[in-house]
């Protein structure tokens, strides 16, 4: 399924095509799903085959998928949960933060690697450490580099809300790291973001 995502197979060896919306579904999230699974998995070919499982899966629902209030969103949940079971099935972890800390520009252009990298390391455990949607948010915007308006799509979600939820995480991880400001801003501590 790299390309389009291939028919369904309806009945006795019966093909049926796959909708246009759903092809174009495909073609618009299918790299992104294929990034967050190589990150999470550590395998270009894992990544490639867990994507494929999801568009499987959707098509399979697709109608039902389309009358949901965000069916990117409903997608991305999909995603994650696959990554979670592909993981498991090759008895490992998600591993993200492990890999992404080794594959970083300023680790390679860095005077002190190794510095750098512990910052990395303190940085990635930190990112890992955030509630589920600021770590989405995070992840897709500063470790893989889409843009707020792209990483809204992913997610099912307003710009404004990616925004938000960023700048709700960037807060959190300067907590982490201790460079946070004395001073606190009202509404950091909202678990919704």
């Amino acid at each position: 399924m790299t390309g389009s995502p291939s028919p369904r197979r309806h009945g006795v060896g019966r093909l049926i095509p796959l909708p246009a919306d759903l092809r174009a579904f495909h073609q618009l999230y299918r790299p992104a799903y294929v990034r967050w699974a190589e990150l999470h998995l550590g395998d270009r070919q894992a990544a490639e085959e867990t994507a494929d499982r999801i568009f499987e899966q959707l098509a399979a629902e697709w109608g039902d998928v389309l009358r949901l209030d965000s069916p990117a969103g409903y997608a991305w949940t999909v995603l994650k949960r696959c990554v979670l079971d592909a993981a498991r099935d090759r008895g490992r972890r998600p591993v993200v933060m492990d890999t992404a800390a080794f594959e970083t520009e300023a680790l390679r252009t860095a005077v002190d690697p190794v510095g750098e990298l512990a910052d990395s390391l303190s940085l990635y455990q930190a990112i890992r450490e955030l509630p589920e949607r600021q770590h989405d948010v995070i992840v897709l915007r500063y470790c893989i580099g889409y843009g707020p308006s792209e990483t809204a799509d992913i997610l099912g979600v307003t710009v404004p809300g990616v925004r938000s939820t960023a700048r709700y995480a960037k807060h959190r991880l300067k907590e982490s790291l201790g460079l946070a400001t004395p001073e606190k801003e009202g509404g950091d501590d909202d678990p919704e973001h």
